[in-house]
């Protein structure tokens, strides 16, 4: 077996964040919509740029189908050449306000076939959004820490992406 592949992100900003063996709690507050934040997630375009541990991790959508029961595959390019492909299935969609969808690591990865949970909650608080990840069932060795790692780096990205004026910044 070659050398196993990480995502663990550089993380810059502390977040409050719940982890124990089997799940991890991340959660953001954004001075924008809940629509906004939502799109993030809903849109390719905009997922693309934003959901990978770190900057030097490129994010390729290989497939997206953002409906109940649509699928996904991403592949993520992690310096050095190695590619660390996800896919899932979006099993709940409640626009603006909640995401739920699976998420399976493929070989070579050493997390290969680990199939785990995802919950996004987008939740409207006055002039704010929060933004409430909740991955679950991360059973292998690591794997939390690898997780709340990035989705602190992803969270980071999406910081940036998001502009105060609530608009999505386009380079």
């Amino acid at each position: 077996m070659g050398p196993s592949i990480s995502l663990i992100g550089c993380c810059r900003k502390s977040q409050a964040m719940i982890a124990d063996d089997a799940a991890v709690e991340v959660r953001r507050r954004f001075r924008v919509a809940p629509e906004k934040v939502f799109a993030a997630f809903a849109e390719a375009r905009w997922l693309a740029r934003w959901l990978s541990p770190s900057p030097d991790i490129k994010l390729t959508l290989l497939q997206f189908d953002f409906r109940e029961g649509g699928a996904y595959r991403f592949a993520y390019h992690v310096p050095g050449g190695q590619i660390m492909t996800v896919r899932g299935t979006y099993r709940s969609i409640n626009r603006p306000s909640k995401i739920v969808f699976s998420w399976v690591i493929e070989p070579p990865d050493e997390h290969a076939g680990l199939e785990s949970d995802v919950t996004v909650t987008i939740t409207p608080l006055g002039e704010v959004t929060e933004l409430f990840i909740r991955h679950e069932r991360l059973t292998r060795p690591g794997a939390g820490v690898r997780h709340t790692e990035g989705w602190r780096g992803a969270l980071e990205q999406l910081a940036a992406l998001l502009e105060p004026s609530g608009h999505l910044h386009v380079d």
